[in-house]
């Protein structure tokens, strides 16, 4: 029995292409359709061309001719009339263009007329402001936002606009709004140097001690750039005393230096790193506060909010800049080759010193790794506390859950991290004499128990030779 296959329409081969199957003719294009939106692109570009060369007379006739006076049409790049005039900054074709009813709030791309005018910065001071204030005659909105969260404030103080500023904060604008970095208008004068925005704004309240999500601070970025100006102004509202430059020297003249306390018996403190540790986080002023109080690397690792408080770190941003260095500092990897050290290379030979270097350098790593193990059980256990509070089908807790399983597995990565450098150590020991400075002078006790060990291995020699002496005559015997 045959079996019927569906094939292609009359007429039409195999070879051919199935693009247009199921189509006997290719639907037509709509040239209509082209043709507009290539009127649309003209038009635009046209009014465009006007408003730069500031021919307002042409404008009108776009306007009345072309737009028929729908000064709110929206142009093929979405954009208005009102709303190039604004960007180019054409005071005289802004103001007519309002008049005729264009939309001062209209929107496009999350941008509107005058974050446009305050977005231009070639512009004269003049015409911005002429623009500003025609803009806000007919009820623009001042806290309005674009994608990146910036407001008009914020444009206008990039710009350095300090006229349109002044009359923003006279309107009462939102000063504390934060952009998506965490940036408030303060940040931006500091970032773009405008030291008479900053008085303004200072005068106004603005808040100077806020953080943007990098844990930096107005004056931190200040800092940055160098901008002493700006420095002075935030440090005399801040009233931060200008600080005197000390110098921490330190005398390294025996190995001891490296490892203090080794030569007693003691634990080694490590404070001579916390300097540095202060400087990477941008706290060296704290420096000769934190060393004055004597505390070792240890207790510094493992500093909390009330610590920081008692030392005098009174500002919450530097209190936060720090815990955030320190919880940095504890959750980095800790690779086996890093800690190993001279185990991995076993063929080659060490001198004394490289032995002695080696050492060193596992018994710093034990001492770091003791403090981010306690610093690691002392998060677990505040996260179980939190997670006591929680419902059982609480986000939070899964959250909750997830980071203390995490926490759990960096312990025991620091457990096997440190079992090596044991390892490590024991051997180190076992197979090399102690550094010549410390043997010391031998006691009373300890030469008569060389004597007594010499004596019982002169014995115990002697009563070997005389028993060889009696198996081999017996053998010579036999």
């Amino acid at each position: 029995m045959a079996v019927y296959i569906p094939g292609r329409p009359g007429g039409a081969s195999d070879s051919d292409s199935d693009e247009d199957y199921g189509f006997y003719e290719k639907p037509p294009k709509n040239y209509y359709q082209h043709q507009l939106q290539n009127e649309k692109k003209k038009l635009e570009m046209d009014i465009q061309d006007a408003i730069i060369n500031g021919n307002l007379r042409e404008v009108q006739e776009i306007v009345t001719t072309r737009l028929n006076n729908n000064v709110n049409d929206r142009l093929d790049s979405g954009w208005s009339a009102l709303m190039h005039a604004c960007f180019h900054a054409q005071d005289n074709i802004v103001k007519y263009l309002l008049e005729q009813g264009a939309d001062p709030n209209y929107r496009c791309d999350s941008m509107t007329p005058i974050m446009s005018t305050c977005s231009n910065s070639s512009a004269s001071n003049e015409a911005i402001y002429n623009i500003v204030t025609d803009l806000i005659d007919k009820g623009c909105k001042l806290n309005c936002i674009d994608n990146y969260g910036q407001t008009p404030l914020m444009k206008a103080i990039g710009c350095g606009r300090v006229a349109v500023v002044q009359k923003l904060l006279d309107l009462n604008v939102n000063i504390e709004v934060r952009d998506l970095q965490g940036w408030t208008a303060i940040f931006w004068a500091a970032h773009h140097n405008q030291p008479e925005i900053l008085e303004l704004l200072i005068a106004r309240g603005a808040r100077m001690t806020e953080v943007d999500k990098y844990n930096r601070t107005p004056l931190l970025l200040a800092e940055l750039h160098e901008y002493d100006n700006i420095m002075e102004i935030l440090k005399k509202h801040l009233q931060i005393p200008e600080k005197h430059e000390e110098h921490t020297y330190v005398d390294l003249s025996t190995w001891h230096d490296f490892y203090p306390g080794i030569k007693k018996e003691k634990r080694p403190d490590y404070k001579s790193e916390i300097p540095h540790l202060l400087y990477g986080m941008n706290l060296e002023n704290y420096t000769t506060t934190i060393m004055k109080t004597g505390m070792d690397l240890r207790t510094f690792l493992l500093l909390e909010e009330k610590d920081m408080i008692d030392l005098g770190i009174k500002l919450p941003y530097e209190r936060m800049r720090l815990k955030s260095g320190l919880r940095s500092f504890h959750i980095r990897n800790w690779k086996i080759s890093a800690v190993v050290g001279m185990a991995a290379n076993k063929a080659q030979n060490f001198s004394m010193l490289g032995y002695l270097t080696a050492l060193g350098s596992h018994l710093h790593q034990i001492y770091v790794l003791e403090a981010t193990l306690q610093y690691t059980l002392r998060e677990y256990k505040r996260i179980q506390e939190e997670i006591k509070f929680e419902p059982p089908d609480s986000p939070m807790r899964e959250q909750l859950n997830n980071v203390a399983q995490k926490l759990f597995m960096n312990i025991e990565k620091i457990r096997k991290a440190s079992d090596r450098v044991k390892i490590v150590l024991k051997k180190v020991a076992d197979n090399n004499p102690k550094p010549a400075d410390l043997i010391r002078e031998k006691t009373l006790q300890d030469i008569v128990a060389g004597y007594i060990t010499e004596a019982v291995l002169v014995a115990s020699v002697g009563l070997l030779v005389y028993h060889a002496k009696y198996l081999f005559s017996s053998v010579v015997k036999k």
